[in-house]
């Protein structure tokens, strides 16, 4: 566990100074070619299918629609990280946030949220906001800040059940690994960080009281961010489609279903100056209408303040201000 002077984070008022960290702007071309590569097939580290989110312009044909997705995340991201890259060193986190405000301002004021469009079909926006002053995270903040994100993203949560499978290509011929929640597997016995480059298959469970089994399988990988000269790394997430006996023989209930249709995400880890940006954002698309709306928002939210205190916890800083 690194040890660091008090980390102040999202309102910081001081942090130690280090040495400004090579810059680079983020395009929206260079985000969307990325996208569109894995979920047109063109991608050589996602040969496996993926179930992308699509947009909800019916106007349009499903390729197009997801597409139209792809574009909108890195539209996004474009906006948010120039907005982090280009300010004063004072000035990151404001300018950041009011950019992020303009977006959802439910997010730049509690860090992270979870809103709907549409009602059957309908969408799900996820996002998450964190900054980290460089200095808290050692000589290596990006390499260090993802690995951590990684792990977390990897291990189940409290009240939750993940499957991993051996080989992300084939669901059939793994072998699955059971992980059971608890308050030490995403802290003290948390998983393995991700490896750079590997493609990781994921089932992330909760069996809700009376309502029964609620799961998404998903791809996940970490990558360097194109364009980026290694100064920034993302975390891709694919939802894996999964049609009547598609999945593993050891799911033969409602484990072996996706609750959302399609899933796309990027969580990317920046660093600029000082500061170092956590953003995430992900679509969830769903054919049907989403219920318990407030719940989902809330549990985002739980979710963010675990993962604060499991970096506050591995920075050596105890419990951060968000």
């Amino acid at each position: 566990m690194l040890t660091r002077r008090m980390m102040l984070w999202v309102l910081a008022v001081s942090c130690l100074p280090v040495p400004a960290m090579a810059q680079r702007s983020v395009t929206a071309a260079q985000v969307e070619a990325m996208l569109n590569g894995i979920t047109e097939g063109r991608d050589p580290a996602f040969t496996q299918p993926v179930a992308p989110a699509w947009s909800l312009n019916a106007a349009l044909s499903t390729p197009d629609r997801i597409r139209e997705a792809n574009a909108r995340m890195a539209q996004e991201i474009e906006r948010v990280v120039n907005a982090f890259v280009n300010a004063p060193a004072a000035g990151k986190i404001d300018a950041t946030k009011a950019v992020v405000a303009q977006i959802d301002a439910e997010t730049a004021r509690d860090g992270a949220a979870q809103i709907f469009e549409g009602s059957g079909p309908g969408l799900g926006i996820i996002r998450q906001l964190l900054f980290v002053p460089a200095s808290a995270a050692g000589a290596n903040p990006v390499g260090t800040l993802m690995q951590i994100s990684s792990q977390f993203m990897r291990s189940p949560k409290t009240d939750d059940v993940y499957y991993e499978y051996s080989d992300p290509s084939n669901l059939k011929r793994s072998n699955v690994l059971e992980l059971p929640g608890s308050d030490a597997s995403w802290t003290t016995d948390a998983r393995p960080p991700m490896v750079l480059g590997a493609v990781y298959a994921l089932k992330k469970c909760r069996n809700i009281f009376v309502l029964g089994w609620y799961c998404n399988t998903s791809l996940y990988q970490v990558r360097d961010l194109p364009g980026s000269g290694g100064q920034a790394k993302i975390l891709l997430t694919m939802l894996y489609p999964l049609p009547k006996g598609a999945d593993n023989a050891k799911f033969t209930d409602d484990r072996a279903e996706n609750v959302v249709d399609g899933f796309s995400a990027i969580f990317i880890v920046l660093a600029s100056g000082d500061q170092v940006l956590v953003y995430n954002i992900g679509i969830q698309s769903k054919i049907g209408s989403t219920s318990m709306q407030s719940t989902l928002d809330a549990g985002l939210k739980e979710q963010y303040r675990q993962f604060v205190s499991l970096l506050g916890m591995e920075l050596g800083v105890g419990k951060p201000a968000n």
